[in-house]
């Protein structure tokens, strides 16, 4: 069987879940958080020491939910691709999936690892900054999203940059709602972002996808 360290509310397990969903491919779900053991296991396996963490049947370990995503549209080419392979709809994907990061990645930053540095003097200007870069990506996002004829990125349905865009959408909504349990979750949202309405509203097409709802 193959096997999947992730973390149940990342986004970047989420969308991998989802890619693997799209392609058809099983996998055991080792959720990180709820068993200390599969942590350890997961930062022995991969020198990224980061979730996810895909393992094949034969061994083989590859981590980072994007590199993943490549791997799977290499390893199982005769199911449909999950990244767009016609030029106008690749430069959307890529954009799109950059973007996403950029803001996620900005803010767990910002937000997390680094919230302990905010009693420096250079703390604001780094924390204005950062913010100002967010709220460049997620404007750009919602824009993207609010300019599109149909439901998905993609002329062919459902990919990897609807994925990518999901998740992080849906991570960031979530955020009140997870913070009494989950400390960085105030610390992230006390940053000064905003998210675009235009962004969920795209997001609200996708809420019941039955892939989706089974991320819950």
């Amino acid at each position: 069987m193959r096997i999947l360290f992730h973390i149940v509310h990342s986004p970047y397990s989420r969308r991998t879940r989802l890619a693997l969903a799209a392609k058809g491919v099983t996998v055991e779900l080792r959720d990180v958080r709820a068993q200390p053991e599969f942590f350890e296991e997961s930062r022995r396996l991969s020198p990224l020491k980061t979730v996810p963490v895909l393992v094949e049947e034969d061994g083989r370990v590859i981590g980072d939910s994007t590199a993943i995503s490549h791997y799977l549209d290499r390893a199982y080419p005769s199911t449909p691709p999950l990244w767009p392979t016609e030029p106008d709809e690749a430069l959307a994907a890529f954009e799109v999936a950059s973007l996403a990061d950029v803001a996620m990645n900005t803010l767990v930053d910002i937000g997390g690892r680094y919230h302990p540095l905010r009693t420096s003097e250079a703390w604001e200007t780094i924390r204005t900054e950062a913010v100002e870069r967010v709220q460049r990506a997620l404007d750009t996002l919602g824009q993207r999203a609010a300019a599109l004829s149909r439901p998905t990125f993609s002329r062919r349905g459902w990919s990897a940059p609807d994925m990518w865009l999901f998740t992080a959408e849906h991570w960031l909504a979530s955020l009140p709602t997870r913070v009494p349990t989950a400390p960085v979750a105030a610390q992230i949202l006390s940053l000064g972002w905003r998210l675009p309405p235009e962004l969920s509203r795209w997001a609200d097409q996708h809420r019941d996808r039955p892939d989706v709802r089974a991320l819950a």
